[in-house]
């Protein structure tokens, strides 16, 4: 590599933009000139999470939605794709695919892109907003991005890959043990979950059983996040309170009487401390 090229000036997904891209190559070639370190962190453990990222082969981000988890692991993921020095020469995306309500991927129309496209939307738009609409749709087509459910995993090495499992509070430890055992030279992996809002029996959740078993382990990091790196709309940390353990719903009372008391007394208590950034009301009776 020439000094010349090796130096070659990062730009912004807004310069890039009048670049025409119609082909892997060219999508690559713009990969390599974005500027990744304008990436700007909202809160320590963003940071952490992704400093971790990228020095281990392996790392579990735990934590509440809206903390940033599938951003950041997009964000390394393409970056790595980016670089060239790194060995990574695809991104493969991950979910266990527990589907809410008994509803099965099965009786879903279509093949195994069209039956997981709605699982991946939040994946896509991610990236889409960090390379663009059309790089991003160029690197699907030559599946330089690609989407494997777990249940098609067993029996494949992923070497060189950049691999995102997402959800993971949804896998079995079986599951999580066949994932792990898929990694191959070159490639690194990002288990993300919520432990809170997992869809399978409780006790069974394989992120939890994972995360026990390899702390500690060489080329393994962990990193957590909590209610207050939420960076979503600030109501949603307030919202995730109120399923906490310790917050006692009025059984006796019908959401009907509850809307009728919330209107008589317009509503709520404010915080007795004044705080502002940990609501905690109360309806009153």
């Amino acid at each position: 590599m020439s000094k010349t090229a090796s130096s070659q000036k990062k730009v912004s997904l807004h310069e890039l933009n009048n670049h025409n891209v119609s082909n892997k190559r060219q999508a690559l070639k713009d990969l390599k000139l974005l500027n990744f370190d304008e990436l700007q962190y909202k809160n320590p453990a963003q940071k952490r999470f992704y400093k971790t990222v990228s020095t281990k082969d392996i790392t579990f981000g735990i934590g509440p939605a809206g903390c940033g988890k599938t951003y950041l692991s997009v964000h390394r993921a393409l970056r790595e794709l980016g670089d060239k020095d790194s060995s990574v020469d695809g991104i493969v995306i991950v979910k266990p695919l527990v589907e809410a309500a008994g509803e099965k991927i099965g009786f879903l129309p279509g093949d195994v892109e069209e039956k997981t496209l709605p699982f991946m939307m939040s994946f896509y738009y991610n990236m889409e907003q960090i390379i663009g609409k059309q790089r991003l749709q160029v690197l699907k087509d030559s599946n330089t991005i690609q989407v494997i459910p777990m249940a098609y995993m067993r029996g494949i090495t992923l070497a060189n890959k950049f691999v995102i499992l997402d959800e993971a509070q949804n896998a079995t430890p079986e599951q999580i043990k066949m994932f792990v055992t898929r990694l191959g030279e070159g490639s690194k992996y990002i288990i993300t979950g919520d432990l809170a809002q997992s869809d399978i029996k409780r006790g069974m959740s394989g992120l939890e059983d994972a995360v026990k078993r390899f702390a500690g382990v060489h080329g393994v990091g962990l990193a957590s996040f909590k209610e207050k790196d939420i960076v979503r709309h600030s109501l949603v940390r307030r919202l995730l309170k109120r399923y906490k353990d310790n917050f006692q719903i009025m059984d006796e009372v019908s959401a009907e009487k509850t809307i009728s008391m919330w209107i008589h007394d317009q509503g709520l208590d404010t915080p007795a401390d004044g705080s502002k950034d940990d609501y905690h009301y109360q309806l009153k009776k």
